[in-house]
């Protein structure tokens, strides 16, 4: 089985950094599958569910923000403002930060403001999404 080194990093920390069979990653126009041999390119990632393949038939999951993608010959790297498994994602927050980004979205506000409470409704809905996800497959 043919791998490719993986790097998935944040300003954080690098979420992951390893071999890789095929990743799967949300771009403007839908979702790019990658695998060994991909042609180079560069994309730009927005908020989502990534999934990678490990060697070992693991498949992991994790809710990115927007980013970059950068395909190489022998490596792929991701970099997003945040990346978290679905075990790091605090359900309750998460539902918190939603609904303050709701209230904040009724409020008439400058538009640098509203501009910021749409990215944090986004992220909270995804961030739930990709837990709802996991807890999904967990339960079949």
């Amino acid at each position: 089985m043919n791998t490719f080194e993986l790097q998935i990093l944040t300003p954080e920390r690098p979420f992951y950094w390893g071999p890789c069979v095929s990743l799967t990653v949300p771009i403007s126009d839908g979702m790019l599958g990658i695998m060994a041999g991909h042609e180079p390119l560069t994309a730009a990632i927005r908020d989502g569910e990534v999934h990678f393949t490990l060697p070992d038939g693991t498949v992991r999951t994790c809710a990115v923000t927007r980013g970059l993608l950068d395909v190489s010959a022998e490596n792929v790297r991701l970099i997003s403002e945040s990346a978290l498994a679905p075990e790091e994602i605090d359900e309750e927050l998460e539902k918190r930060a939603l609904e303050e980004a709701t209230i904040q979205l009724r409020e008439k506000q400058a538009r640098r403001d509203y501009i910021q409470a749409q990215l944090a409704f986004a992220r909270a809905m995804n961030n739930l999404k990709v837990k709802q996800h996991d807890a999904e497959r967990m339960n079949k």
